[in-house]
């Protein structure tokens, strides 16, 4: 094969990601248990074309936001014209659920495996709202480095669906994450997209998948040995797709095997979940912290044994023993903040595409390419339980990714989240300040802005679910977001849904500076 070591520049990225965090340890949800630092895997060394970026891709945990409980007006305030909140969204069709119905069973919590509509910008889901952008380098002609996917560019009508799960305990922390990404123009052979993607962070060997109803499963792996499964070595580039995805090749009795000039490759593909519990739960607005990632190789040809052709000795050595190091075809990421009934997920997946063998041609056109969103999901409230009067306030976190220039890696960010909701008028005003980068500097983002958008009207099927236009500074854009939780009087006089989350996109056309985010908040 020819470029089976294209992913090692990101890959060092994502390993560097995992350290950082475990490193961090903290509390582990509310039973205050702690996450140790994981001993393996290391970070393959850069090889000798790319250099390895110093920043990782993907986001740090947030530190709790710096601001008051009930902030003051937004430093860069900039209202739209029209905020939005004209008119209040239209009903969906009544075959399309607006609650939360996941197939894992009641400890689940899910976005929902279908877009209902695109509406400002956001997919709304059934029990969720998402956006998501894609790297932008491997979009030139021709690509100048294919062994990285680099960049940022929001997608303005979004036809893929990510479909975030979590489980929780009694106590509300995070047991399990999952995502199920599906249409989102990944393809290995260039022609037909590659099988839906179904990560589940699994330390062990073995095999994800779906079952009819659209349930997570865990298999166990085929043997290297079975060339009926693994059929690429007797069909080549007409082999079974899906028997070389979503699966758990590592940790294994036989070594990694390095790419010429690599060492220390690894033998582990994810060092499990990690947790940072929030203070939510004693009137805090941090929201707990989870990370899951992987290094993947799903597309991997070198699965099963008795490849066909010619294949270099340091790939399968003569014996075909699997594939030959953790991450050979990419990684995912996968960090949520979560309270009781509502989620924020954000998400990375790298992939490598137009593989050689899936193609059947040279490999010139074999290179990485990325996707990375945002889905605000959970327990959403029965529309028919949203008051019709009264007002409530929720504070939290407003996160996300911000892109200076589409041409390099976007910037994660976190900031402050005040949202005051009339269920009278049917309007939420949002209110973000105070965003600034995700890291030890915190530079200033101007992603601090406020904006009124229409919830649904009363008694309809849409009635947990707002919408509307958004704008700061330059950038334009849309905001959704979704009530989640029972409706209940705590804080304050007037009852409310117990917690409010949403995501939203904002971008300017000739400048190519992008925002892509999320908030999540609990009723005061």
């Amino acid at each position: 094969m020819k470029m089976n070591d294209l992913n090692i520049k990101s890959l060092g990225s994502a390993l560097i990601a995992i350290s950082v965090l475990a490193a961090c340890g903290g509390g582990g949800g509310s039973d205050g248990g702690s996450v140790a630092a994981p001993t393996t895997p290391t970070t393959p060394a850069a090889p000798t074309t790319p250099t390895t970026p110093t920043t990782p891709t993907t986001p740090t945990a947030p530190a709790a936001p710096t601001t008051p409980t009930t902030p003051a007006a937004p430093t860069t305030p900039t209202t739209p014209a029209a905020p939005g909140a004209a008119g209040s969204p239209a009903p969906v069709a009544a075959t399309a659920s607006m609650v939360m119905t996941c197939p894992d069973g009641p400890i689940f919590q899910c976005s929902g495996n279908s877009i209902i509509r695109n509406e400002n910008g956001v997919s709304l889901l059934s029990s969720g709202v998402q956006v998501y952008g894609r790297s932008t380098n491997d979009l030139a002609n021709p690509i100048v480095n294919r062994a990285t996917a680099t960049g940022f560019a929001p997608i303005a009508i979004p036809t893929g669906v990510a479909d975030i799960r979590v489980s929780k305990d009694a106590g509300s922390t995070v047991l399990t994450s999952a995502m199920v990404l599906n249409n989102f123009g990944i393809s290995w052979d260039g022609r037909t997209e590659r099988p839906t993607i179904v990560e589940t962070f699994r330390t062990a060997q073995g095999r994800a998948g779906l079952t009819p109803t659209g349930a997570l499963t865990a298999t166990t792996l085929p043997a290297s040995t079975d060339l009926g499964f693994y059929d690429f070595a007797t069909r080549g580039g007409a082999a079974t797709q899906g028997n070389y995805a979503n699966n758990t090749y590592f940790p294994r009795a036989e070594p990694s095997r390095c790419a010429p000039g690599q060492t220390n490759c690894g033998n582990l593909e994810t060092p499990g979940i990690v947790r940072i519990a929030g203070d939510w739960r004693v009137g805090g607005n941090a929201p707990d912290y989870t990370r899951s990632t992987r290094l993947h190789n799903d597309g991997d040809i070198h699965a099963g044994n008795a490849l066909p052709g010619a294949t270099p000795a340091w790939l399968d050595g003569g014996t075909g023993i699997g594939v030959p190091f953790p991450g050979s075809k990419g990684y995912r990421d996968l960090d949520t903040w979560s309270m009781r009934y509502a989620n924020l997920g954000t998400w990375v997946t790298q992939d490598t595409v137009t593989m050689a063998e899936w193609t059947g041609g040279s490999g010139i056109d074999e290179h990485n390419t990325n996707r990375r969103g945002i889905t605000a999901f959970g327990e959403v409230t029965d529309p028919a339980a949203v008051p019709t009067s009264g007002t409530a306030i929720y504070t939290g976190i407003v996160y996300g990714w911000y892109s200076s220039n589409p041409a390099l890696d976007p910037d994660p960010f976190r900031g402050a989240a005040t949202i005051t909701v009339d269920f009278a008028t049917r309007q939420a005003t949002l209110v973000f300040q105070n965003t600034v980068r995700n890291d030890a500097a915190g530079a200033p983002v101007p992603a601090s802005f406020q904006t009124t958008i229409a919830m649904g009207a009363a008694g309809t099927n849409v009635a947990n679910y707002m919408t509307g236009a958004a704008a700061a500074g330059s950038l334009t854009g849309g905001i959704s977001g979704r009530y989640f939780g029972p409706v209940f009087n705590a804080g304050t006089i007037h009852p409310g849904p117990a917690e409010i989350a949403g995501t939203m996109t904002l971008s300017n056309a000739t400048s190519g500076v992008s925002i892509i985010g999320g908030f999540i908040g609990h009723k005061r």
